[in-house]
C-alpha cells in the first residue's frame, strides 16, 4: 500500500494562530493528521491512500475478516466503521443456515393478517427475520416495525387451503422469487398495505406476469443486492436493472409496470439511522477531512443517487397510493 507522501517530521502547522508539531505513535497512523484540519501536501495521493484502503474495506465486508479490515481502517484513521461491521456480521449469522427466506420466528403466527386483496403490499421487519445481510444493513429504520422486506400478492395464486403454496412476489437468496402466505403469518413484525384506488385487473395481472418470469424458483440468472459486485456501495443497483433484485424493488417493479411509482422518496425516513450512511460518512469525512464543503457535498451527493435508485419498505409504506389495512409490531 502506497505510504501517504506528507513530511511529518518537521512539520508545522498553523492553526488559529499558533504552531503545533504533527507526530505519531504509530507511523502508519493518519489520525494527528486528520486532527489538524489543515490539507495534505499531496491531496491525490492521500485520496488515494484512503480510497484504497476503503476498497479493502468493501472487499472484505460480508466475508471472513472483515471485522478486522474494519478495525483496521478505524485504528488508522479514528473512524467508528466496526460499529457497522458488527451490525453486519449479526445480520449474517441470524441468517446463517436459512434457507433465503424469513418465514420463521419465535413468534406465534399472525393468524390475523389479511389475505385477500389483489395487489396488496406486505413489509416485515426485526431482527429475527432476515432475508439477507446488505438489506437490513442498508434500509433505515425510521418507523415502528424496522420494516426492510417486501411483497407483493398475487391473489390468483393464494390458496386458503393450502398457505404453503407460493403467491407473493419478492426477493430471496437467488434474486426475485416467491414466499407462501405462511411465511408471511410467520414474520416478527408485519403491516399490509392495500391500494387506495381502484385497479384494472387485466393491467395488475400482467404487470404480475411480468415479474413471474423473474420469481419462478427455477430462473436463477440473476443475482441478490441492493448493490452490483456484491457490496459495492459506489455501484447502487438501479431501478431499471433487471439482473440484481432486493425485495421491495420487485415490488416497486410491479407497480411501474402497472403505471404507479410507489418510491416516495419521503423526506420523513432519517436516511443517518442506515448502516450505509455511516460507512459513506465516514469514509468521506477521512477523504475530505480538510474540507467541510468538500465532504457535505460529497454525503449528499451519494444519498440523493442512493434514494433515487433505492426502493425501500419505509417509501413503500409512506407512498401516497397505499393504505395500511393491517399492522402487527412484536419487537421494536
Amino acid at each position: 500500500m502506497k505510504k501517504l507522501l506528507i513530511v511529518v517530521a518537521a512539520a508545522a502547522v498553523i492553526l488559529v494562530g499558533c504552531k503545533k508539531e504533527i507526530t505519531f505513535e504509530n507511523p502508519d497512523s493518519k489520525i494527528d493528521v486528520i486532527a489538524s484540519g489543515v490539507a495534505p501536501a499531496d491531496i491525490d495521493a492521500w485520496e488515494s491512500e484512503v480510497d484504497a484502503d476503503f476498497a479493502a474495506v468493501l472487499e472484505a465486508l460480508g466475508n471472513d475478516g472483515d471485522m478486522e479490515a474494519l478495525e483496521a481502517f478505524d485504528a488508522k484513521y479514528g473512524t467508528e466503521m466496526t460499529e457497522v461491521g458488527a451490525r453486519y456480521a449479526q445480520a449474517r449469522a441470524a441468517r446463517a443456515g436459512s434457507s433465503g427466506k424469513s418465514g420463521s420466528s419465535k413468534y406465534p403466527a399472525m393468524t390475523g393478517m389479511p389475505f385477500n386483496k389483489d395487489g396488496a403490499v406486505y413489509i416485515s421487519g426485526g431482527t429475527d427475520d432476515l432475508v439477507g445481510t446488505v438489506i437490513d444493513w442498508v434500509s433505515p429504520k425510521t418507523l415502528p416495525g424496522s420494516y426492510y422486506h417486501g411483497a407483493v400478492l398475487d391473489l390468483d395464486k393464494y390458496d386458503p387451503n393450502n398457505e404453503n403454496v407460493y403467491c407473493l412476489e419478492t426477493a430471496i437468496s437467488k434474486g426475485a422469487g416467491y414466499e407462501t402466505a405462511n411465511d408471511w403469518r410467520n414474520k416478527v413484525n408485519a403491516a399490509v398495505l392495500n391500494p387506495k384506488y381502484s385497479m384494472t385487473k387485466s393491467k395488475l395481472d400482467s404487470a404480475q406476469a411480468y415479474m413471474d418470469y423473474y420469481c419462478d424458483m427455477n430462473n436463477k440468472n440473476m443475482e441478490y443486492g441492493f448493490f452490483k459486485n456484491t457490496v459495492n456501495i459506489f455501484n447502487v443497483v438501479t431501478k431499471a436493472d433487471t439482473y440484481t433484485w432486493y425485495c421491495t424493488k420487485v415490488v416497486w417493479w410491479v407497480y411501474n409496470k402497472y403505471g404507479w411509482d410507489i418510491d416516495s422518496n419521503s423526506s420523513q425516513i432519517d436516511w443517518t439511522t442506515s448502516g450505509l450512511y455511516t460507512l459513506v460518512k465516514d469514509y468521506y469525512a477521512v477523504r475530505y477531512f480538510y474540507s467541510s464543503s468538500k465532504r457535505k457535498k460529497a454525503i449528499n451527493e451519494y444519498l440523493a443517487s442512493a434514494k433515487s435508485n433505492i426502493v425501500l419498505a419505509e417509501e413503500i409504506l409512506l407512498s401516497p397510493y397505499f393504505t395500511k389495512v393491517y399492522e402487527n409490531i412484536r419487537e421494536n
